[in-house]
């Protein structure tokens, strides 16, 4: 796939690069920065999407919500979380049940892709502007991190469940398969 740009050592950096922002949100969280150890667990996020998006390029680009630029998909690494998240929801990776555009938040009916919505705009708040219009004159507080350390291991879940079955189904697609001579 054209915007699956990841190499090996892409790969591995992006895990290493995950275990040093959830290590770096700990910190946060031990420090009273609420606001900076959200911004770390979105990251964390974000590198396993984009992980998860060069594992399954193939279910990704049949999501029909490739980001483009100029009519092209965009590279990989330049994608956003907006966009990481926009695939995972097409494709079922993290369910979703809201139109984050148009429906009020409604927690009996949200889906993980939903609060991953909710993670992505916590994060977000590092931009004044953003904070000034989504959270003017309030505090993010340890609740809120608590809480996007909860969301941000659910997804993780979910991916993991997803690549879990993807692997069953290769697993016996290759059984039922005649040997190879």
């Amino acid at each position: 796939m054209a915007f699956t740009t990841l190499s090996d050592d892409d790969v591995k950096e992006f895990w290493r690069l995950s275990g040093i922002y959830w290590r770096e949100a700990k910190r946060c969280e031990g420090a009273g920065a609420y606001l900076a150890g959200c911004v770390m667990i979105g990251s964390a996020l974000e590198t396993l999407l984009c992980l998860m998006v060069d594992a399954h390029d193939e279910e990704a680009e049949r999501t029909g919500k490739l980001p483009v630029r100029r009519g092209k998909p965009k590279p990989l690494l330049n994608w956003d979380l907006g966009e990481l998240l926009r695939v995972a929801k097409a494709a079922g990776w993290l369910p979703s049940a809201l139109d984050h555009e148009h429906d009020k938040w409604d927690g009996r009916k949200a889906h993980i892709g939903d609060h991953a919505e909710v993670l992505r705009e916590l994060r977000n708040l590092v931009h004044p502007g953003r904070y000034r219009k989504a959270h003017f004159r309030r505090r993010v507080t340890a609740r809120y991190l608590r809480w996007q350390f909860e969301v941000a291991l659910l997804c993780r879940d979910w991916l993991a469940h997803h690549n879990n079955e993807a692997l069953r189904e290769r697993l016996r697609a290759a059984e039922t398969e005649p040997p190879h001579r």
